[in-house]
């Protein structure tokens, strides 16, 4: 297995693509930084320093994660998942005692370390970017990169059906670039839409993908005194791990059963 992982590793070596999509972690950081600077310029107490960077890395939490990512997530699926199948190297892999399903799971792993990866970047990044704004604004960076590790993989379980979708279609690199992004875009419609529609928003798989995170991250600071949180009951986090637990299971066997199909 671990072969098999260093061989998808290679792929993201010669593959140019990749690296200019995990660049966005560090690019979309930025951005925030410099819409959001003025904010910081009436800020005189080590508190307001301290809220502002909470803000930013609050804000690139929910955009980076659940806007970009889940389409990013799509494009390294349909890089990865297609390689066989646009070099046809299926005849080559037959060949040696690689099975079909110790092949998805490899890729799976790969795509799970790729969202950690952009996660982790995506949080030194802002840090790095908001410390060289205003030093005195950074604080408990290591607990905001584990929250940050942990939405990544949260985001990348209720990512996979975007995996199913483009699987499934078996197009081109481009349509699966399009279906990728227009998950992230529905999503974030119907969390417009239907945001005082409390029960209908419990179910949105973006949402449940931020919900341990968010929740994590408030505890955090409740531990700080920097905020008060809305204790919840238990059950609300069971119910957002047998989410979890079910998307991964459902889109892994939907996943092996339409990649078998068309690389028979």
């Amino acid at each position: 297995m671990l072969k098999l992982i260093w061989c998808e590793f290679f792929k993201y070596k010669r593959n140019k693509i990749i690296p200019v999509l995990t660049a966005l972690s560090l690019l979309f950081p930025l951005a925030l930084v410099v819409i959001t600077k003025s904010e910081i310029s009436s800020a005189t107490t080590l508190t307001e320093f301290h809220a502002y960077y909470d803000s930013l890395y609050n804000n690139n939490m929910v955009y980076s994660s659940m806007l970009l990512l889940p389409g990013l997530f799509g494009c390294i699926s349909a890089i990865l998942f297609f390689s066989e199948r646009d070099y046809d190297t299926f005849k080559n892999l037959r060949t040696i005692p690689v099975t079909r399903n110790e092949l998805i799971f490899t890729k799976l792993i790969v795509m799970y370390l790729w969202a950690e990866v952009y996660s982790i970047c995506s949080a030194v990044s802002v840090t790095l970017f908001c410390f060289l704004l205003e030093p005195a604004a950074v604080y408990d960076v290591p607990f905001k990169i584990l929250c940050c590790m942990l939405a990544g993989f949260t985001m990348a379980t209720v990512s996979l059906p975007i995996v199913v979708i483009v699987i499934y279609m078996n197009q081109s690199f481009l349509l699966s670039l399009l279906l990728s992004f227009l998950y992230s875009v529905v999503n974030w419609l119907l969390l417009i839409m239907f945001s005082t529609n409390e029960p209908f928003l419990r179910w949105l798989p973006l949402m449940n993908g931020l919900f341990l995170p968010s929740r994590f991250w408030g505890w955090r600071k409740a531990v700080l005194g920097l905020d008060t949180l809305v204790a919840l009951p238990f059950q609300e986090y069971i119910r957002a791990a047998l989410y979890l637990v079910c998307m991964f299971l459902i889109c892994t066997f939907l996943i092996i059963r339409f990649y078998k199909k068309w690389s028979k």
